[in-house]
């Protein structure tokens, strides 16, 4: 499945921890009782990836890549900030943007942990390998080449690109500065299945604050990269992972101090009432959610009024509540936009899009709609003119627990309006194909695809149109539509899709704004889907043996806190 997924419901797909001990000595950390199971000053956790000695550390393969493990050994280019909503530098010390260049100058003090510079020879390897592999990079890429020096490298456009979607290729989720050209150099001449086969076991370095010292069946042990840049504000010697896999277990950790720091796991209101109150929950978007997809081909589906009578039945606010009210929110408007984001974005047009009751089952708005498309109530069911009922199949995952108790909300909501569903539940195996094959007309899905991205409207939006993650099986036709004009006189015609690609390549942020807000109203008003609650991912920090930084510090605003603490300096063994 996507990696955009991550954070749905029980399935933990992005759980991390750690386990560091201080580089400070034993007098400086007097007094430290500890933590976990261990004792002394350990923070201890866990990853559910994978057994270690399964894994390896090959971003560009991604099956059997441990990306907890990897994360922490190579750099990142740069990472989105939730709290501020600003980007922040890390390996890199600036990339600036000109019509069809973009140059990234490496930090002068970026290493790797053998103690030789970072080069813009690395970052090229790694760039024409991501190349092979179709990686987003090469949407807008022409070339990659050397700059001024061996820490400068220049990307060539293939046509002027809007910097802020560069930004997030290069900020988004786990890409990592791994191109060590001892070891991928090799691979430039093969073909793309041969670095994509190809599993980093055997003389790994990195250039992250913590380097691989062993893997076992039980663990991955990292030491701290003396090399560094920030290396002085790593207060911690070793950094282990323990091979675990069961969320309840991740649960009852942190419940019974086993664990310290737990980056991503997902705790219903019972469990967390239950932690300790030294367990700190941080909450950060996920910019992904329960919605709803259709099959755009269906002859009730398809209609645009259908949609939105399902739009107006739909309680959000109660399915929120019901399948997570400590993560789960409920989208304010019905669009491709993130819910926390809608606002900024929208301005002054925000008011005018339909909100089709967040908080409430609209059942005269949703009958009319269904009236004028040529429905009637009879026996309490809504049918078409030949008497047949309007409903049918609801696809939902099987085992996506929150996800289950939406689609159990959904459903009740739509059946007592007039609806006739039955839920059909399938295997996490068959869901995405079903979507992928057309072989549906209605069901859950998530409708943003997720990470730091998602909080610029051009991904999700474009996302919304054609689901790449299931191939488009939603069947939303490319071309023109017409929809109510956003001030309410007449009606205005748009190609969502011509619209929002052309936000690629915008580099005035005011035009850019304007076509964002015009093809958001379109998803508003046509729906090629439905968005409904967006979740909130939790990280967990514990401050009863360490100093933490407080819950107002911005530094937790960057996905994920137990990542990107340690290294400023901001998650520290206690001295009290």
């Amino acid at each position: 499945m996507s990696r955009a997924t991550e954070g749905y419901g029980d399935l933990i797909s992005r759980r991390q921890f750690v386990k560091l001990t201080s580089v400070s000595g034993a007098a400086a950390l007097a007094g430290c009782s500890g933590g976990g199971s261990s004792g002394g000053n350990t923070l201890t956790g866990a990853t559910n990836v994978g057994v270690p000695t399964n894994m390896h550390l090959n971003p560009m393969a991604t099956q059997n890549y441990d990306w907890t493990a990897g994360n922490h050994i190579f750099e990142r280019f740069a990472a989105y900030n939730f709290s501020t909503q600003e980007f922040e530098l890390a390996g890199l010390e600036n990339w600036s943007f000109e019509d069809e260049t973009v140059t990234l100058t490496l930090r002068d003090d970026l290493k790797w942990d053998t103690g030789d510079d970072v080069t813009a020879g690395d970052v090229i390897t790694q760039f024409r390998l991501m190349k092979k592999t179709e990686a987003t990079l090469w949407d807008f890429a022409d070339s990659v080449a050397e700059g001024e020096n061996d820490k400068t490298v220049v990307i060539t456009l293939s046509k002027p690109s809007n910097p802020e979607i560069i930004k997030h290729t290069l900020a988004n989720g786990d890409l990592r500065i791994h191109g060590y050209q001892p070891v991928y150099n090799e691979f430039l001449d093969k073909d793309a299945s041969a670095i994509q086969q190809f599993e980093w076991e055997e003389d790994v370095h990195g250039n992250g604050p913590f380097t691989l010292e062993s893997k076992s069946d039980q663990a991955w042990t990292l030491s701290r990269n003396e090399h560094f840049y920030d290396a002085d504000n790593v207060t911690f010697d070793t950094y282990e992972l323990l091979s675990r896999q069961e969320n309840s277990a991740l649960q009852q950790g942190l419940m019974g101090g086993e664990l310290d720091v737990v980056t991503s796991m997902f705790a219903p209101p019972k469990i967390v009432d239950n932690f300790p109150d030294h367990v700190e929950e941080v909450t950060l978007p996920a910019n992904w959610g329960y919605g709803i997809i259709f099959n755009h081909d269906d002859e009730d589906f398809g209609n645009r009024k259908v949609r939105q009578a399902v739009a107006h039945v739909v309680n959000r606010q109660q399915v929120a509540d019901n399948a997570g009210p400590r993560t789960k929110k409920p989208a304010p408007k019905v669009t491709g936009i993130a819910p926390a984001d809608q606002e900024s974005w929208l301005g002054g047009a925000y008011d005018s899009f339909e909100s089709y009751g967040a908080e409430a089952t609209q059942s005269e708005a949703a009958a009319t709609l269904l009236r004028e498309a040529g429905y009637s109530k009879s026996g309490g069911t809504w049918r078409d003119d030949d008497g047949n009922a309007l409903g049918g199949s609801y696809l939902t995952p099987a085992g996506w627990t929150d996800w289950t108790t939406a689609t159990n909300t959904v459903v009740d909501q739509l059946n007592s309006f007039g609806f006739d569903f039955e839920i059909n539940s399938v295997p996490s195996s068959d869901f995405f194909g079903t979507y992928t094959d057309s072989n549906f007309k209605i069901g859950a899905f998530y409708w943003l695809p997720g990470g730091a991205r998602s909080s610029y409207p051009y991904f999700p939006l474009r996302w919304q149109l054609n689901v790449p993650d299931v191939g488009g099986g939603h069947n939303f036709a490319e071309g023109e539509y017409t929809v109510p004009a956003m001030d309410g006189s007449g009606e205005m015609t748009l190609n969502p899709f011509e619209e929002i690609r052309s936000v690629a390549t915008m580099q005035d942020e005011t035009q850019a704004s304007e076509t964002i807000t015009r093809v958001a109203w379109h998803n508003n008003q046509n729906l090629p889907v439905l968005g409904l609650v967006a979740k909130q991912d939790q990280s967990w920090l514990t401050s009863d043996e360490w100093d933490i930084a407080p819950a107002d510090d911005s530094a937790r605003g960057v996905k994920w806190p137990s990542h990107w603490l340690p290294k400023q300096g901001k998650l520290n063994a206690s001295d009290r």
